[in-house]
């Protein structure tokens, strides 16, 4: 619990001194920020994938209006590059469309869920909105569908949007 603590602490104090323009816009936990869960991303250089592949599946739409409350674990552009050259082939392709909706949905969660209701001492498992689920551990790890460890990028938690919050995450989560 001790070093949950910490690790929070020592997040929540990098999102000020690191994260700088993005946390700026959301200053205060628990109140919506002014931007939208998309207006955040276009706005930052390492969400270009994501923000390219919301408006390709039309999936924007859901992150931009603000009467549905969402909470985003977000990939960074370099999460994305992570992926095999052969799967974002396919992922683009028509072939692939319904399987790219699949995996972007497996990002998002319904209503706002900050650092401190998805991870706690035991691991909890935490529906998405395509179906699926993930698990969150006492570590500060996530365990996607195809069991991976998947780290959040610790001074980007808790970005508070005014649809919801943002986790900014280092590996895209697969099903």
């Amino acid at each position: 619990m001790r070093r949950f603590i910490l690790a929070l602490t020592a997040g929540a104090l990098a999102i000020g001194i690191v994260a700088g323009p993005v946390a700026a816009k959301s200053p205060v936990p628990g109140k919506p920020g002014t931007q939208t869960i998309y207006q955040i991303a276009d706005s930052n250089a390492n969400f270009s994938t994501l923000t390219s592949l919301l408006d390709l599946t039309g999936l924007d739409a859901a992150v931009k209006q603000n009467d549905t409350k969402l909470t985003v674990f977000a990939p960074t552009d370099a999460a994305f590059a992570k992926l095999p050259p052969a799967t974002v082939a396919f992922l683009l392709s028509p072939a692939g469309r319904d399987t790219l909706v699949d995996i972007l949905l497996y990002h998002v969660t319904d209503g706002r869920r900050f650092s401190n209701s998805v991870f706690g001492m035991n691991p909890k498992t935490i529906e998405m909105l395509n179906g699926g689920t993930i698990t969150t551990n006492p570590d500060l790890t996530i365990t996607d569908g195809a069991g991976q460890t998947v780290s959040p990028v610790l001074p980007l938690v808790n970005i508070n949007a005014s649809n919801g919050v943002i986790h900014v995450i280092d590996t895209v989560l697969l099903p």
